[in-house]
Order: C-alpha cells, then sequence, then structure tokens
C-alpha cells in the first residue's frame, strides 16, 4: 500500500493537482498556506491522552461537546463537563493547545469546536466540506479516511454519486488512505480561497458500539 500512497502523491504533484504534507513535527501546519498542499499532517504519538480517551467512550459512552469561543473559554468547559479519570488535565490542556494553534495560523479569537463519542460514521461517503479548512483529530478509534487527488472522480461525490455506494468517488484502481489515532490534519475544503471547488475528499470511517470513536474538530466561525 505504501508503494500505492505514494505513486499517488508523485502522480498529484506531476499534474500540479493538491497533495499532502506530513510530519512528526507541529510547524507542518504552516504549509496549509502552500498552494499545492490540499492537507497538512502533524504525525504525534497519543501517550497517556489515549488512555483518557478511552476511559471516556467507557464512562460517557454518548459524550457530545459543540461549543464555540477561545480557547480558555473551551478548556473551562470541558474541564467542568469531562468525567473525573487518570489524565484528565493533560486531554483538557491537549485541547486548548489544538484550539490556540489553529487560532494562531488563521489570527482567530474564536473558533468552533467539537468533541463527540461516535458509534457510527458521521459521514460515511467520500465528500469534501464546505467551508475554507478544518482541523480533525482522532483521540480513540479509527481515523478518518482520504483520497489523494489522483484517486478522486469528483463528479461522482455528494449527490453526484450513487447513495448505496459508500465508495462513490473512489477511482477503480485509487487507494483509500486513514489518519491514525493521534494524528491531527488540516484539510482544505471547497471554500478556502486558493482551492475553490478542490477541497480533500474525506469521509468518517465505520465504528460501531463495540468500536466507537472519539473525535474532535476545530472550525473557523
Amino acid at each position: 500500500m505504501q508503494a500505492n500512497v505514494q505513486s499517488a502523491i508523485d502522480s498529484d504533484q506531476a499534474v500540479g493537482l493538491l497533495s499532502v504534507a506530513k510530519s512528526p513535527d507541529q510547524d507542518v501546519f504552516g504549509d496549509i498556506y502552500n498552494p499545492s498542499i490540499g492537507m497538512t499532517v502533524w504525525q504525534r504519538p497519543l501517550g497517556e491522552l489515549s488512555d483518557y480517551a478511552e476511559s471516556l467512550l467507557v464512562s460517557s459512552p454518548n459524550f457530545s461537546y459543540t461549543s464555540q469561543g477561545s480557547s480558555e473559554k473551551i478548556t473551562t468547559l470541558l474541564g467542568r463537563l469531562l468525567p473525573d479519570a487518570d489524565g484528565k488535565e493533560a486531554f483538557v490542556a491537549d485541547i486548548g493547545l489544538l484550539v490556540d494553534m489553529f487560532a494562531c495560523l488563521f489570527d482567530l479569537e474564536e473558533v468552533g469546536v467539537r468533541l463527540t463519542a461516535l458509534s457510527s460514521a458521521m459521514c460515511p461517503r467520500f465528500h469534501v466540506d464546505k467551508i475554507p479548512c478544518r482541523m480533525v483529530s482522532t483521540y480513540s478509534g479509527t481515523g478518518s479516511e482520504w483520497l489523494h487527488e489522483a484517486h478522486v472522480i469528483r463528479d461522482h461525490l455528494g449527490r453526484g454519486g450513487r447513495a448505496t455506494d459508500l465508495n462513490s468517488g473512489l477511482s477503480d484502481t485509487g487507494v483509500i488512505n486513514r489518519l491514525q489515532a493521534g494524528d491531527v490534519a488540516i484539510m482544505k475544503g471547497d471554500e478556502w480561497p486558493t482551492s475553490l471547488g478542490r477541497g480533500m475528499v474525506h469521509r468518517s470511517p465505520a465504528a460501531s458500539a463495540e468500536d466507537k470513536r472519539l473525535f474532535l474538530s476545530i472550525d473557523m466561525i
């Protein structure tokens, strides 16, 4: 699969399509301003954050938090709502860190945040977000799935695809890529100024009551 992925990167760059920047260094986020980049991925280990995330899915299997505001406001509310357990303080601080990174990168005073325990796929079909961009990360469970531009048939995405085909939009020889738990990605949407109508194609992976996900997204507001 790795060979196929590298081929997709080379193919994207050869035809001037959006590619993906990955790094264990958080500075990779700055590459999102590169017109040739559709997604930046900070590849990081979760460490103790994973333990708290898994305990949250057990103690609060239907947990859902949606809010908007500054990092201070969001972390204060999360600190009140999240169940007490070892690692909670570090977990809340990590979300605050990601909010600060996103807000700083785009010069935002407030952001929108969603932290949700999922037992089913939110968006099971390949699609593009109708926004400038979004930060996503999975603290527990399977990471988001995405496609290289060279493997996309855009006419088959969204309403143009077949409603019963979850792979609609994927070319016959395409490869489905997946973020790892802990990865933090910023994906361009269809409203990114230099990529209008050509945002990053992705979808939610399968999830179940036995195989839950703890998913975080951060948006511009």
